[in-house]
């Protein structure tokens, strides 16, 4: 296998491409060669601040140098150009979800396969220093087996910040396909597979108002549940709470607490690579601080963190012949359990899980940033 950098190509230049870029661009084995929007502007300017060239789809599709899509689309769009990708012979790291139903990502996963193509998704937060020394302390069982946990994801929602927030209403939108995806796949990293769930869900205002420019004023159509909570039940016996709202104004929540028969546990922010870890001992008298010494905590300044992780650990799998972590497997699991919930408040019943998927590998605690084995 040639030990050149990968050539990647960029489809989609919106909020998050320029981190992409940026943290690709920290591993000596991955360069973004091509990006591609249906706005002309947004790619030129991305193109400008990286050197990179803004070209057609069907022109970076074609481009032989390239070896790997990255899908920076909106979730409606994932399934359609990670398909063409994959058609074209090249390998696809998707941003979240990995489609909006189960039939697309069953058949873009089947593509793959056929293809013998690398197929993975976002989100790799669980990559990050934070979540991998949680995975860590729970693996050295320091607070025992995992009984239950809470996982709390409450916004008051994305028209209070996002320039364009009405796709986060629509088809494939909803806290839970949105940002639920960092919360169930960090969960299925740490726990694994999930057996069945019960959910609630509802749609607390049929419009909302738009609070920032360019569009401030603008009435959006809400057509997906806002507030969602459930039960998540794990092969291993852990039941979890979850809530995922774009109703909540503020609250006092950790984002994720893992409860086991010897302690407790607070982890990081799972929208974030790294942060506070905190454990709690049966028999201690108070809450411990455990620093954080595990790589990949913090991306290039001025950017969104380390997003883009997932796929340069694609790419050193693949180089290395290994299964890469943040995989479609993983992905689909996901989004199995995330659809659930839905499904689940529809029917008024519990709904079986029947993907599964194993706990990516740890990243060893040694490594220096720039490789993952």
């Amino acid at each position: 296998m040639s030990t050149a950098p990968m050539k990647v190509g960029i489809v989609g230049a919106g909020n998050i491409s320029a981190t992409y870029v940026a943290t690709l661009h920290m591993f000596d084995f991955i360069r973004v060669k091509s990006i591609y929007d249906l706005y002309e502007g947004p790619a030129q300017k991305l193109a400008a601040q990286f050197g990179l060239q803004a070209v057609s789809l069907d022109a970076m599709l074609a481009d032989p140098e390239i070896g790997l899509i990255i899908n920076l689309t909106t979730p409606v769009s994932h399934y359609s150009i990670s398909k063409k990708a994959l058609l074209a012979g090249k390998h696809v790291y998707s941003e979240k979800p990995l489609g909006i139903s189960m039939a697309e990502a069953e058949e873009l996963m089947s593509i793959a396969r056929a293809s013998d193509l690398r197929l993975g998704c976002a989100p790799d937060t669980f990559l990050g220093g934070g979540h991998q020394l949680t995975r860590r302390l729970f693996d050295e069982g320091r607070i025992g087996k995992a009984v239950s946990a809470t996982a709390m994801l409450l916004l008051p929602g994305h028209e209070h910040w996002h320039p364009n927030p009405a796709f986060f209403y629509g088809r494939g939108g909803g806290p839970m396909l949105d940002v639920g995806p960092y919360y169930v796949t960090n969960l299925i990293a740490l726990l694994g597979p999930v057996r069945e769930v019960f959910g609630a869900a509802k749609i607390t205002r049929i419009e909302r108002a738009v609070k920032t420019d360019p569009r401030r004023g603008e009435t959006i159509k809400v057509l997906v549940p806002t507030h969602l909570t459930g039960v998540m039940e794990f092969h291993s016996g852990a039941t979890i709470t979850i809530a995922t709202s774009f109703d909540v104004i503020k609250h006092k929540h950790n984002q994720i607490e893992i409860y086991g028969s010897e302690g407790s546990m607070v982890t990081p922010d799972p929208n974030n690579f790294s942060g506070k870890v905190e454990i709690f001992r049966d028999g201690g008298e108070a809450w411990e601080e455990i620093p954080v010494d595990h790589p990949y905590t913090e991306g290039v300044p001025g950017h969104l963190g380390l997003r883009g992780l997932g796929a340069a650990e694609m790419v050193d799998s693949l180089r290395a012949g290994r299964q890469h972590r943040v995989s479609s497997e993983l992905a689909f699991h996901a989004l199995e359990v995330m659809t659930a919930f839905e499904r689940s408040a529809q029917s008024r019943k519990v709904v079986a899980i029947y993907s599964s998927c194993g706990r990516p590998d740890p990243i060893p605690r040694a490594i220096k940033e720039g490789r993952f084995a």
